[in-house]
């Protein structure tokens, strides 16, 4: 077991952090105080291909591993969540529907669009009444003759819905069947009986947009559907795979860039004649900040490698475990710095604060930390009685 990472993802790694440092980073308050993303930071980000880390090579992608990519969202983490809500949101389940289940036409067409970052692609598949629950949405998509689908339904919390030029939208063919009625389509931004709905304004992320997505009569090709009828469930799961593994990077990223404020003020800072950090109780808390943080990098590389090997039972608990470990743990960091910095970081002066709600929401996308706690459970079940079963 090697824990060095090999020569050409390390030199990918610096050069991300250098690019978030001295490109990303510089436009953080400019983007909190003017909810847009400057076009050179997008320049750059489509300039590095980050738009399309994990994407294939033959579709225009950077065709990196699912390590590599996670490599470079752990570093576009130290940087405002905009930029990942952008470009990384884009990879892991914008695109990944069109990629695992698209046609090799529809793949030729929209991935090099997608992965240059000429174009973003959105995910359409939480509703008003089905989050966790996702085999319960609503959307239906009715056969009209033998070359289309009609879909009606609504969709709600859409990252990126509204600069998308494609989306993925999860409907059912038959509500009777459950997870095994659902079905995925690409639908190009403009279809008549599409519409991207009311913005919702969230607690954090400015500069990224999130809002509902209506379907009414919207006529879609049939060869716009992605896989067969009924696969769309296992389709979003597994994209869900992808998203979950790379927040489990993010947290990492976003806690290390805390840390590092955390150290820097506590050398810093005086009080009562000593520099902070000489403070045993604060020498403490850095030290289980720094431990945490180091194993849950250690969980959310081995979740990236399950990835890679193939392993499709292997990778969602992996995914699971990493995103559930990496949520509680990047949110407990974030309110320690803000400890650390006192008043000082709950003020808007710094970065802090806003580091502190934009990790909040990570407990809660992709999947809730409840859910992937479920997952984690049924796994030790299922082991347990594997063990019974061999008595």
């Amino acid at each position: 077991m090697d824990f060095i990472l090999p020569p050409e993802l390390d030199r990918w790694q610096r050069r991300v952090r250098q690019f978030v440092q001295e490109e990303l980073q510089p436009h953080d308050a400019e983007v909190e105080a003017t909810a847009r993303v400057p076009e050179a930071a997008l320049a750059g980000l489509r300039r590095l291909g980050l738009f399309g880390t994990h994407t294939p090579a033959a579709y225009g992608g950077l065709g990196l591993s699912m390590l590599g990519s996670c490599l470079a969202v752990e570093e576009i983490a130290k940087a405002h969540v905009a930029f990942y809500y952008l470009c990384g949101v884009n990879v892991h389940i914008g695109s990944k529907p069109l990629e695992l289940a698209g046609s090799e036409a529809l793949k030729r067409r929209w991935l090099p669009e997608l992965a240059s970052g000429r174009m973003i692609a959105a995910f359409a598949l939480t509703e008003p009444e089905a989050g966790s629950d996702a085999a319960r949405l609503g959307t239906t998509a009715r056969r009209d003759g033998a070359g289309h689908y009609v879909l009606n339904g609504r969709k709600t919390y859409i990252t990126n819905a509204p600069q998308a030029g494609v989306l993925t939208v999860f409907a059912t063919v038959d509500p009777t069947l459950g997870a095994r009625g659902i079905t995925s389509f690409l639908v190009e931004a403009g279809t008549p009986g599409l519409t991207v709905g009311r913005p919702i304004e969230m607690a954090a992320g400015r500069g990224s947009s999130h809002a509902e997505v209506v379907l009414e009569d919207c006529r879609v090709p049939a060869g716009n559907r992605l896989g067969e009828e009924g696969t769309g469930f296992a389709l979003a799961m597994r994209c869900l795979d992808a998203g979950r593994t790379h927040w489990g990077a993010y947290c990492v990223g976003a806690a290390q860039r805390l840390l590092d404020l955390a150290v820097a003020r506590a050398s810093a800072r005086e009080t009562f004649g000593r520099a902070l950090r000489e403070h045993q109780g604060i020498e403490w808390m850095l030290a289980d900040m720094a431990a945490a943080i180091h194993a849950t990098r250690l969980v959310a590389y081995e979740a990236a490698w399950r990835y890679d090997c193939g392993d499709g039972s292997a990778a969602t608990l992996a995914a699971a475990r990493s995103k559930l470990l990496g949520a509680d743990m990047v949110h407990r960091i974030a309110d320690q710095t803000l400890q650390i910095f006192g008043g000082a970081g709950y003020s808007k002066d710094e970065p802090i604060e806003r580091i502190w709600r934009e990790t909040r929401v990570v407990r809660i996308l992709d999947g809730t930390s409840e859910m992937m706690r479920r997952i984690v459970a049924r796994e030790l079940f299922r082991e347990a009685d594997r063990r019974n079963a061999r008595l």
